[in-house]
């Protein structure tokens, strides 16, 4: 779904750290903006998340300067709060940044103008009946301050949940129930979760369909699996995934590629529709994700 944007004058800014081209960038589209009359801040997208969180209150929309990988960190941090963000590409592929660095203080002004509409997606929530504890990085240490996933709360994914195995490389066996009814158990390296913005990731590497991002739904794609009646499954968005982990070592779910949380064998994670829509600020067309698509992908 898409709608109008009115353009408001909270702005906030967010630059990638390692990053010296996006930092001055987003210095001077700060400065331009104030001198448009906006209330333009400069934040940094990946100072840890528990500071980052309490920056973001008053915001009307956000733009980010960064890959597909800080759009994502920006994206599920603001879509909560109904912010709608604006991606400008320093990354490789750029599937989530419309807008190229020469174009940014251009494509801002237009926004505060008025010029831009918001683009919903279906986002995913994943929470699990017990407490998840944060899986550590390979020097023991907790990738992004990650706090645990607790019993009964929600998770946000703007792209995938991934379940499976972890650092050590045996395949796991899933039970899958869809809506309460058992659907399948099956052997593999893991489970792929998409919302439709995230069929032209890890699903699609994993051999999942490419599901027009305007389209409510979520795609199943089974990662490496043993022989299975159904290679991937495209499911009505109102559906209730149930995914219980049987495996000797320990395995994970993963949220975006960014969140990791240990999996203990029995471990049951449900994955739904959030109730609230990732929300994309856009200047081109719907019909431009093809054409970018393509290009991308060629």
């Amino acid at each position: 779904m898409t709608a109008p944007f009115s353009g408001r004058g909270n702005v906030g800014v967010f630059f990638h750290r390692r990053v010296e081209e996006s930092r001055n960038l987003g210095a001077a589209l700060v400065a331009a903006l104030g001198d448009q009359g906006a209330n333009a801040r400069l934040l940094d997208a990946w100072e840890p998340r528990e500071l980052l969180a309490g920056r973001l209150t008053g915001l009307d929309w956000a733009a980010v300067l960064g890959g597909d990988g800080t759009m994502l960190r920006i994206v599920g941090l603001l879509a909560p709060m109904g912010i709608p963000v604006l991606g400008v590409n320093f990354g490789r592929l750029g599937f989530l940044t419309e807008i190229r660095p020469a174009e940014a203080l251009d494509a801002c002004s237009r926004v505060l103008a008025g010029e831009g509409r918001v683009e919903d997606r279906l986002m995913l929530e994943a929470s699990a009946a017990m407490d998840l504890q944060p899986a550590l990085d390979a020097s023991g240490a907790l990738r992004d301050g990650t706090p645990p996933l607790l019993a009964g709360m929600g998770a946000v994914a703007v792209n995938d949940v991934f379940i499976g195995r972890g650092r050590v490389a045996h395949a796991v066996r899933l039970e899958l129930v869809v809506d309460g009814r058992p659907l399948i158990r099956l052997t593999a390296d893991g489970l792929v979760l998409a919302s439709p913005t995230g069929s032209s990731a890890y699903s699609l590497s994993a051999g999942g369909p490419i599901v027009d991002p305007r389209m409510a739904a979520v795609v199943l794609t089974p990662v490496v699996p043993h022989p299975v009646p159904v290679r991937s499954l495209v499911l009505p968005a109102g559906a209730v995934v149930d995914v219980t982990v049987r495996s000797e070592e320990e395995a994970i779910c993963s949220l975006d590629g960014q969140r990791h949380f240990r999996l203990p064998d029995g471990a049951a994670i449900r994955v739904a529709a959030h109730a609230r829509p990732a929300r994309f600020l856009r200047l081109g067309e719907p019909a431009d994700f093809y054409h970018t698509m393509v290009q991308r992908l060629g």
